[in-house]
């Protein structure tokens, strides 16, 4: 078994959701500058070095098999000979090379499903930005990390006099000996039978935990503020999503954010999911398509794993409201916090391995969503997922090269055509909006108005010690010239032959007209 890992469940259910439609894979973009004094040519020498390392390191010498083959269950190879030339790749942005340049690419790359036949990566430099910088695009499947793994896969010096480190395919890691077992037959429904067979014993604690859910369908609630599966509207973002994505990105500080959660009581999490509630209010009140009941979110809280293991997933999911139906800010950051509070000790109930059937059987609708003739007629269990991801502390460097900025991006399937997922780095809080680019219009509002959002959370909780409101960094644009409002970054539309993306459509002076007070609140 040296020589072949098997997929857990949760990796499973990411390998059984894959489709032309719905590709499975994540995604960071970072940006980096220039050590002072580089040539024009650095970012050439940056990747004759990466070229320069053989692919020896797990997850990314791993190859699947068994797929579609008749075996009984797909495992994870490792894969001697790997074409490190179709892994790592080198691309150039037009003139100007500015951030509606490289949304466009990254949105085309990332509407790009990956080949299963091989290792389930691909690393993509990109220079030619504005100002001599650069930008790695790293692409993974979910099967083989979910977002805190793939954070502990990167391999980037702290110090920039010291940054010759190997890259994260060729740095060794320990590899552990354990591997997990799962009986059964491959298929969406011998998935959900696996997830109650292997774990005969521990049946008492997953019924506990899903009767309480089941509790909670029928209105009988384990506590008031505990959120459901069956509470969230059916919204214009539960729909069957099509190939093409579309990424927008905002960028804050991590102090202001944690100033405004020590004011309002609450954390820095619940700030990320009011930051959220404000913007996607907003948004969907333009649009004339906000339900008169809450918005619900599924917030991926990260279980304890072997950290011997290279990769792989470990997380659970709890619902938690938004309160988007709700104008007032203190209100809604009062419900969201108790509704964050209540699901999280809702799951403290089940031991780790509990958790992991447990996330397996809740995510069942969207494995049955890739069936023939279902798709988005399953009921949603939530509206959009909003991830919040500790990322490094301090700042990171390749070859003397400094990373400025790291955003996530994540996958979309259907039914949930939209994803938000925030990373932490070097004092930043990084947001990275995923969209369906034929069904979620305008993404680039909702990255604008989430910083706006944040402004106003701000101006009602937090307060410096002058007693000005403080002011975050501001991200960069992306969009047409002299469109995108403040703070947003929207990537176009991309996937194979796409077109770029319309801009920002904020108006003079980047601002976006304010949202309509007068708007009908749609119907549920």
């Amino acid at each position: 078994m040296a020589d072949r890992k098997l997929l857990n469940l949760l990796d499973l259910s990411f390998v059984l959701m894959e489709t032309r439609q719905t590709p499975m894979h994540v995604a960071g973009l970072q940006t980096f500058v220039l050590p002072a004094g580089a040539p024009r040519d650095y970012p050439r020498k940056v990747y004759e070095y990466l070229r320069s390392f053989p692919v020896t390191a797990a997850p990314f010498n791993y190859r699947l098999r068994g797929v579609g083959s008749g075996r009984l269950r797909p495992t994870f190879e490792v894969a001697y000979k790997i074409d490190l030339e179709y892994h790592l790749r080198h691309s150039a942005l037009p003139y100007p090379g500015g951030e509606r340049e490289l949304g466009i690419l990254v949105s085309r790359l990332h509407s790009n499903p990956m080949d299963l036949d091989r290792p389930l990566w691909e690393i993509h430099l990109i220079e030619g930005l504005q100002g001599g910088r650069f930008a790695l695009y790293c692409k993974l499947h979910h099967s083989l990390a979910d977002g805190v793994s793939g954070v502990g896969l990167l391999n980037f010096s702290t110090d920039p006099d010291a940054s010759e480190t190997p890259p994260i395919w060729a740095a060794d890691r320990p590899r552990s000996a354990r591997t997990p077992k799962i009986p059964g037959r491959f298929g969406a429904f011998s998935l959900l039978q696996a997830a109650f067979t292997s774990q005969a014993r521990e049946l008492p604690n997953l019924m506990q935990g899903l009767a309480g859910t089941v509790k909670a369908v029928f209105g009988v609630k384990p506590h008031p503020d505990f959120t459901s599966l069956a509470e969230a509207p059916r919204t214009i973002l539960n729909v069957n999503v099509t190939p093409q994505r579309r990424v927008a990105t905002q960028a804050t500080s991590l102090e202001r954010l944690k100033a405004i959660g020590e004011a309002a009581g609450g954390s820095i999490n619940d700030v990320v999911l009011a930051a959220s509630s404000g913007a996607m209010r907003r948004f969907l009140l333009e649009l004339g398509e906000l339900p008169r009941k809450s918005l619900v979110t599924s917030i991926p809280v990260a279980l304890p794993r072997d950290s011997s293991q290279a990769g792989g997933n470990a997380i659970s999911f709890a619902n938690v409201r938004l309160g988007t139906d709700i104008e007032d800010v203190r209100e809604r950051f009062d419900v969201i916090r108790r509704s964050s509070t209540a699901g999280r000790e809702f799951l403290k109930q089940m031991s780790t391995k509990t958790l992991m059937d447990y996330t397996v059987l809740i995510s069942s609708p969207q494995i049955l969503t890739r069936l023939p003739g279902i798709g988005s007629r399953v009921p949603p269990t939530y509206n959009v997922i909003i991830s919040n991801v500790p990322g490094p502390r301090g700042k990171l460097y390749i070859l003397g090269s400094e990373m400025e900025a790291y955003y996530p991006i994540s996958a979309l399937f259907h039914g949930q055509a939209l994803n938000i997922t925030v990373l932490s780095y070097a004092g930043g809080l990084y947001f990275g909006f995923t969209g369906c680019a034929d069904k979620v219009p305008h993404l680039q509002r909702l990255a604008v108005y989430t910083g706006e959002a944040i402004d106003e959370l701000e101006r009602v909780f937090g307060k410096k010690e002058d007693g000005k409101a403080g002011k975050g960094r501001k991200g960069r644009k992306v969009g047409k010239a002299g469109k995108a409002g403040k703070g947003g970054r929207d990537g176009g539309e991309g996937g194979e032959g796409g077109e770029g993306g319309e801009g920002g459509e904020g108006g003079k002076g980047g601002k976006v007209g304010k949202a309509r007070k007068d708007r009908k609140v749609k119907k549920t």
